[in-house]
């Protein structure tokens, strides 16, 4: 396949989020989420993945994602503001490492049938309530 424009120019993608405390949720995501965090607030989980988190200069300007409308899976109706795809085993794993590490739970592991196979995820909070799903399937 050829590659595009996209493909040669970007390399990465970080999403921004207004915190409430930067140094709380630099450690946060660190220590409890496994994130690489520098100085400036780059938060990042491998090489592809992860967010710059910026101090709020209002708490009102914090704002996760409201619940959707109407879903079309068995899975939580909360306003989710990341996914994070991962394979079945995986998804176990980190789990047990996060609640390990007292990770705030959005919702614990469901694990469902979607056709002929099976779909697990979970979802963890941060300090500010954003909402991070992890899942994948077997």
């Amino acid at each position: 396949m050829e590659k595009t424009k996209q493909d040669v120019y970007l390399k990465n993608f970080l999403q921004v989020r207004l915190v409430s405390d930067l140094n709380k949720s630099k450690i946060y995501y660190q220590n409890t989420l496994g994130f690489k965090v520098d100085e400036w607030g780059h938060a990042e989980l491998g090489n592809n993945f992860g967010f710059i988190l910026q101090q709020a200069d209002n708490l009102q300007d914090i704002r996760p994602n409201a619940k959707p409308g109407k879903v079309q899976w068995e899975g939580q109706n909360i306003g989710w503001d990341s996914y994070f795809y991962s394979n079945f085993e995986g998804v176990g794993q980190l789990y047990k490492e996060f609640k390990s590490k007292g990770a705030i739970f959005a919702y614990e592991p469901k694990t469902e049938t979607m056709g002929n196979s099976q779909w697990k995820e979970f979802a963890v909070k941060d300090l500010d309530g954003y909402v991070m799903v992890f899942g994948g399937g077997k």
